[in-house]
Formats: structure tokens, sequence, C-alpha cells
């Protein structure tokens, strides 16, 4: 059965969560753990994405 696509801007459900949290981390005191966090969840939520973008291409 063929995915239906997702309205353009809206995130699959793996991603916005991982958007979330680095969002939550934007408040969190700016130090090197927090770097190093941002860093990993970048990387999570490029490889969340990555399907979408390999459709679309």
């Amino acid at each position: 059965m063929p995915l239906r696509p997702r309205p353009h801007g809206l995130l699959r459900p793996a991603a916005a969560r991982i958007n979330q949290r680095i969002r939550r981390l934007m408040d969190e005191p700016n130090d090197e753990a927090r770097a190093e966090e941002y860093g990993r969840l970048l990387v999570a939520w490029a490889e969340a994405i990555r399907s979408d973008l390999v459709k679309a291409a």
C-alpha cells in the first residue's frame, strides 16, 4: 500500500520528537555537554527525515 504524502511542512513523528528535544535543549546553559547533545540530535534528525528527501528527488 503506498504511503500517503504528508502536507508540506509536517515532519515524521520521529523527526518531530527530535526537533522538540532540540528546542528544549536550546533552553539549557550553553556548555560542552549541550553542544555534544545538539550534534547528536542533528544527526538523528537528519536520519529521521532522510527517506523523505530521497523520495522527493
